[in-house]
């Protein structure tokens, strides 16, 4: 009996236990379920894309963001737990994906690292924990954004220094094709327009330079056709920018000239492509072409953005460049024909003054033979002959005061005039001119006026070629002013200048004229006469002399009520 009651205690106890134990295991492995929904919650609390991957590249887990990815990505996101990631994306293999991924595994730490994606267009942020069991948790975030920053400003600098670097635009269009392979493109190639309208392929970039090679002979065998509905003389064309995100076999039969140029182009195995203007302002100056090909990679239109600005700058320079030659050639043309102007100016020069001094010989005998018959030295001169002689000598003044004009202009155009530059009181200069015009303005029948000047007011000029000025301007008033008419001498003190203005109440001058009469050999009709003498000289070499006293010579008229010219010269301080 007491053996039978320890044996029912011992069961009892037993069974204690094991209601001890089975609620032990109870909470533990509720604990565990807890723990379980736990990490789940942490994993899909994760903001970032997020995979598990066992010792065999296995997914043994993937988060909601990193299961959206997949999905655009033409995956199944659940059907992916099990499968093997190299087996998925192929293209990852031998990548610096699987390089690092790998590296994390191997060496057991933690490893981070930012890659392209071409298929994607994307750039990412890679973070890689090894996991006890040789498994791998990745998670990743889409830096694109930035990354595009950073290399836009990085290739947009560097195109503007290599564009800026020189002023030979080939050059630097080669250098630019160069820079932006491979990471922007696989294959660049930059086209300008020539002078006749004409598209020529002046770079190639590609990181084979037999390749480019073999682009540029390519060219020339299959060269773009002007009337082409797309790509570059389409772009060069319109100035706009084309974008092909996918190059299809289509497209490259529509492209293709014949069966062998199909075969080339298809062997390249182009995936994207863009086509960009180069442009200044509205004009556009050529084409730059990104392809993708061996790559992978898919352009979208933040690289038709940056591509479009590359183009828009090497657009600019191929401008300034042209531009620059063309003022280069401009002033090799101007230097040349300034060149044979000077010698031509020098020789008509040479010839006016020796033609000048020449005829000036037998006109002064002339003068005297005729004035030595008038004093009767050879005999009784009866009035008709003296009458005679008188148009004799009127006609050899006048034919000297010509050739003096021609031999004084022939010195200025040679640069032989000397000035003596001197302090010269304007009202003794001017109160001596009445006395020389005289004699004119009697024969026609002129009033003169001149009201005088500040005895202290002064200029600094040469006395004798100042006189020369006015006096001419003095004749020329004379000659186009009707009988009974006005002409008159003026002063006016502006600052640090003097005006002497000579005033007349002719017929004046056409307003589309008043500059046309300062220039040589040129003589007006102001409607008085028909038959008005001179060689059209006299204002020419007026204003020469008075600018070449840093002075000025103007005119000013009002048809039919008269002109007034007006001689500026420096004011001579006291």
């Amino acid at each position: 009996i007491e053996e039978v009651q320890v044996l029912n205690e011992d069961l009892h106890r037993t069974n204690d236990e094991l209601h001890a134990a089975s609620r032990g295991a109870e909470a533990a492995r509720a604990a565990a379920e807890q723990a379980e929904r736990d990490v789940r919650a942490i994993l899909a609390s994760i903001p970032d894309p997020f995979v598990i991957t066992d010792a065999q590249w296995r997914w043994r887990y993937v988060n909601e963001p990193a299961a959206g990815i997949f999905s655009r990505a033409g995956h199944d996101p659940r059907g992916l737990v099990g499968r093997v990631m190299w087996d998925e994306y192929p293209d990852l293999v031998g990548t610096r994906y699987e390089v690092e991924m790998t590296r994390a595994v191997r060496e057991g730490v933690p490893v981070t690292f930012e890659e392209f994606y071409p298929k994607a267009g994307t750039w990412a942020e890679i973070r890689c924990f090894p996991l006890p069991d040789g498994g791998l948790a990745t998670a990743w975030r889409d830096v694109t954004a930035r990354k595009r920053a950073d290399e836009a400003r990085h290739y947009l600098g560097e195109a503007s220094a290599i564009l800026a670097s020189s002023l030979d635009y080939e050059a630097t269009l080669k250098a630019l094709a160069r820079l932006v392979v491979p990471r922007l493109a696989d294959w660049c190639v930059v086209h300008v327009v020539d002078d006749d309208g004409s598209l020529r392929q002046i770079a190639v970039g590609h990181v084979d330079p037999a390749k480019a090679e073999w682009a540029a002979e390519m060219d020339r065998r299959y060269p773009p056709l002007p009337d082409a509905q797309t790509g570059i003389p389409q772009v060069v064309r319109t100035g706009r920018p084309e974008l092909y995100p996918e190059v299809t076999d289509e497209m490259l039969q529509a492209g293709a000239r014949d069966a062998g140029h199909l075969a080339v182009v298809r062997a390249l195995g182009l995936a994207s492509a863009i086509v960009v203007p180069l442009a200044s302002g509205e004009r556009v100056l050529g084409a730059m072409s990104l392809f993708a090909a061996q790559s992978g990679r898919r352009y979208g239109q933040p690289d038709l953005e940056m591509a479009s600005e590359l183009g828009r700058r090497a657009g600019t320079a191929v401008d300034n460049a042209r531009l620059h030659a063309d003022a280069l050639r401009a002033r090799a043309a101007a230097e040349e024909a300034a060149a044979e102007a000077v010698a031509a100016n020098r020789a008509k020069a040479e010839f006016l003054a020796m033609m000048s001094h020449e005829l000036r010989t037998p006109l002064n005998a002339i003068g005297g033979y005729a004035q030595i018959i008038e004093m009767g030295v050879h005999g009784p001169v009866t009035d008709a002959q003296a009458e005679d002689l008188a148009r004799i000598q009127r006609s050899q003044h006048h034919l000297l005061s010509l050739i003096n004009d021609v031999l004084n202009f022939a010195k200025i155009e040679a640069g032989r005039v000397q000035y003596h530059i001197e302090r010269v009181p304007v009202h003794e200069l001017l109160g001596n001119l009445e006395p020389l015009v005289a004699p004119q303005l009697a024969a026609r029948e002129l009033r003169y006026e001149y009201a005088g000047a500040d005895p202290s007011l002064a200029v600094s000029a040469d006395a004798e070629k100042v006189r020369q000025v006015l006096l001419n301007l003095l004749s020329n008033a004379i000659k186009f002013t009707g009988a009974g008419g006005t002409v008159s001498v003026s002063v006016r003190a502006t600052g640090e200048t003097v005006e002497v203005q000579v005033r007349d109440s002719g017929a004046g001058i056409p307003a589309d004229k008043l500059e046309t009469v300062f220039e040589p050999f040129v003589q007006l009709s102001r409607g008085l006469t028909s038959n008005v003498e001179g060689t059209g000289l006299g204002l020419s070499i007026s204003r020469d002399l008075a600018r070449s006293m840093a002075g000025d010579l103007s005119v000013s008229s009002v048809p039919g009520e008269g002109s007034v010219f007006t001689l500026t010269l420096p004011r001579a301080t006291n």
